[in-house]
């Protein structure tokens, strides 16, 4: 059987996912093949197929940033004597609680699986965490790779268009601001949002209705799931980046790339004051404006504020583009994904 380098199980992220796609970047510019098995179905489907796909996988290494393919990976691939490695892109307990879905015993269980999945982890031969604090926080071989912008999938700041229009890029559901974003403006007269990304099966309907009825749905524009380097077409010629995430216990303590992204393509940035988040848009030179998260109604009330400030008062505005453009460099420059092919690169050398 024809076999391949590394083989990527990823069936709980689709083919164009950033942080997915970063890694397989690199992987390709230091001449690692690989091949990749992505998302086909939902939550059944990926545990079912966890415990199938990784013996028709052809790599020397096994490698997953999915929980589920992380538990099944733990005693395959020692079966198939193959080396394996785990990117754990998320403390698995602390995102439950922002699942609408995990109530009772669908929580119960979930908060199971996830202990077991971070135990599988720290038994790879490669354990990737995207923070310090993420577990598990001992394993056999684990480094941290923080998320952050990857320059080879953004445009160069331009010039803005002559009206102001934000966007918004990655997962699009009610914890992550949409509804704040929608709100937010209606208040407004002159902006427009585009928003990229999947919006969650559980906020459609609500979004539908949202459409039906404002009358600012004209002015946001839903553009789907893109490869990150399509997505980030859309920074070319916008006034500013939103990320109007919730208070959650997952998002408390995150660190969202897309602040990031927008700097390193030289948005101002809009968010809400979540620690992380506030030690980047408080420190000099201040690249945006921060909002209060007391409640969606505050956030859009304060989000609309900022952005018909800065339409109104050009200065204003250009004076927050300017510090940020002096934060572009910095961030643009700030990628570790190379970090992750070459410990993958190690693994391979050990099964020559």
């Amino acid at each position: 059987m024809p076999t391949c380098d590394v083989s990527i199980i990823a069936l709980g992220r689709d083919f164009s996912n950033a942080r997915l796609q970063r890694i397989m970047r690199s992987l390709k510019d230091q001449q690692i093949s690989y091949e990749v098995f992505t998302k086909r179905g939902g939550r059944i489907y990926r545990v079912i197929a966890a415990w199938i796909v990784p013996w028709r996988a052809k790599g020397k290494v096994l490698f997953t940033p999915d929980p589920e393919s992380a538990i099944a990976l733990s005693y395959i691939a020692r079966l198939r004597r193959k080396k394996w490695a785990v990117d754990v892109r998320e403390d698995y307990k602390l995102l439950i609680e922002d699942r609408a879905w995990a109530k009772g015993s669908k929580k119960v269980i979930a908060s199971v699986m996830a202990d077991w999945a971070v135990s599988a982890s720290a038994s790879a031969d490669l354990t990737i965490t995207v923070d310090d604090w993420v577990k598990p926080l001992t394993a056999k071989n684990r480094i941290v790779v923080h998320n952050a912008p990857d320059a080879r999938f953004l445009p160069e700041p331009a010039e803005i268009e002559a009206k102001p229009r934000a966007i918004y890029v990655g997962d699009v559901r009610q914890s992550r601001g949409l509804f704040s974003m929608l709100r937010a403006i209606e208040m407004t007269d002159l902006w427009t949002l585009d928003i990229i990304g999947n919006v969650a099966p559980q906020d459609q309907s609500k979004l539908d209705q949202w459409r039906k009825n404002s009358s600012a749905a004209s002015r946001v524009r839903f553009h789907g799931n893109l490869s990150p380097k399509d997505s980030w077409l859309f920074a070319k010629g916008a006034w500013v980046g939103l990320a109007l995430l919730n208070p959650t216990p997952a998002f408390k303590r995150a660190w969202p790339t897309k602040i990031g992204e927008y700097i390193a393509c030289g948005l101002p940035v809009i968010a809400t004051d979540l620690p992380r988040i506030a030690e980047v848009i408080l420190k000099d030179p201040r690249p945006g404006a921060l909002v209060e998260t007391l409640n969606e109604e505050v956030i859009a009330m304060q989000t609309a504020g900022i952005l018909n400030s800065w339409a109104e008062n050009p200065d204003e505005y250009g004076e927050v583009r300017t510090r940020t453009l002096l934060n572009v460099e910095s961030w643009r420059s700030a990628a570790s994904y190379d970090r992750i092919a070459r410990e993958i690169s190690g693994l391979i050398d050990q099964v020559r």
